[in-house]
């Protein structure tokens, strides 16, 4: 990739100015008697192109396409025989439309397509991610039926492993291979979203149903300001320049190695709904994502654990309310600060209150947000956490049950 990464600069100077990157790039350098050659746009962006490629070639192989089923009510079972539609088709001119051929049969008797999405693999086991829209009849049901296709062709029934409703996020694994053959599974590996800067290229990846394909180069414009989801939601994600199909959501977002560094998603905000900008994509960091993905996989979660409070790191504190600020806060050795506190909630009845510093879940310490996220998912929701805080400087212990995060708490 060393020539992408040489070349970036460059290419984006020639796409916005022109002329001005045209004359700059046909100069001979005085002071280097060895270049022999000018440098030439048309070969920056011929090698540009082929490191897209690479990339793609490298991308394309662990994603997949979800689609899903629904039961059909039993007085919908009933299909019309091969020989009846023909007839019909023959008796009535003013139909319209293919008609199958004799012989054809649903692929699942039963059940009928409900939506479509895109996933990848990022587990040499069969797992992946994906989001939850495809997957999701309502707030309470699930659909009935899961298939994956890979790039291959392999069709592919697969189990819910766990979902995260506030994130719209599922983990997925391949259950049943219909060919009786388990395809070569190629799991794309996460990156460091932190690594990246505004104005970072990435580029994002789907395959909806059907023959079409996604593959879009975008700018990151804005970097996620909190590492908890707990409040706001919108600070949570990326947001990059490019426009992504429907169908590509629950794609990668990769950097220029390929690396995942985020899960393209649709934005829903509580009061908002859908949030949508014009030629803006979001994507949850790979920073959240992967431990998410280890947590829910573990745990088997199908709910939105929430004890009602939202934490700040100690650079976010650092960043929001200034250095010195920062430095003259009372705090304890390690720990996380809590932002806010939702009332009615397990934390607010507790006692617990906004500048309190939480240093310890059930025994671990907590050193940043992505460790307290991990354990308030393994404990669970309707389990007890024993957790421990700070405040003034004076230590406080409190047993608190981890609920289901309520509607009203939504993150705005």
């Amino acid at each position: 990739m060393q020539s992408l990464l040489s070349y970036v600069s460059l290419t984006v100077t020639c796409l916005v100015l022109p002329t001005f990157a045209i004359s700059q790039a046909t100069t001979t350098i005085q002071d280097a008697p060895n270049v022999a050659q000018p440098i030439s746009p048309a070969n920056t962006a011929l090698a540009l192109q082929q490191d897209f490629i690479s990339v793609a070639k490298r991308v394309f192989p662990g994603i997949v396409t979800i689609r899903t089923f629904v039961r059909v009510a039993a007085d919908n079972d009933a299909e019309v025989a091969p020989d009846t539609q023909t007839s019909q088709a023959k008796t009535d001119a003013s139909q319209q439309g293919w008609i199958a051929a004799p012989g054809a049969a649903p692929d699942y008797p039963g059940f009928q397509p409900f939506r479509s999405g895109t996933g990848f693999f990022v587990g040499d086991d069969g797992a992946l991610l994906a989001a939850l829209q495809p997957l999701q009849v309502g707030p309470e049901r699930l659909v009935d039926l899961i298939e994956i296709e890979t790039s291959e062709g392999h069709r592919i029934l697969a189990d819910v492993l766990g979902i995260e409703p506030t994130l719209q996020l599922a983990v997925l694994k391949g259950a049943v291979y219909q060919t009786w053959e388990k395809s070569s599974i190629q799991p794309l590996v996460f990156g460091d979203s932190e690594a990246l800067e505004v104005g970072s290229m990435v580029l994002g990846f789907g395959d909806p149903s059907g023959p079409e394909r996604f593959m879009g180069t975008g700018l990151l414009v804005a970097k996620p300001s909190r590492d908890c989801y707990q409040e706001l939601m919108g600070a949570t994600y990326m947001q990059a320049t490019m426009l992504v199909p429907a169908g590509a959501h629950g794609g990668p977002l990769v950097n220029l190695r390929g690396e995942v560094v985020g899960i393209l998603s649709q934005l829903e905000i509580a009061g908002i709904g859908t949030r949508t900008t014009m030629g803006s994509a979001w994507a949850l960091p790979s920073k959240i994502l992967a431990g998410l993905f280890a947590s829910i996989q573990e745990a088997n979660t199908m709910k939105s654990p929430w004890l009602g409070f939202s934490v700040m790191s100690r650079t976010e504190v650092a960043t929001a309310r200034g250095f010195k600020v920062f430095q003259g806060m009372s705090k304890p050795k390690h720990g996380i600060l809590i932002e806010n506190v939702f009332q009615p909630s397990p934390a607010q009845l507790a006692g617990v209150q906004p500048d309190d510093w939480l240093t310890d879940f059930n025994g671990v310490a907590i050193h940043a947000p992505v460790v307290f996220q991990r354990q308030l998912y393994l404990t669970g929701v309707g389990q007890k956490a024993v957790l421990t805080f700070t405040r003034a400087g004076e230590s406080y212990t409190k047993e608190i049950v981890i609920e289901r995060r309520p509607e009203a708490a939504k993150p705005r």
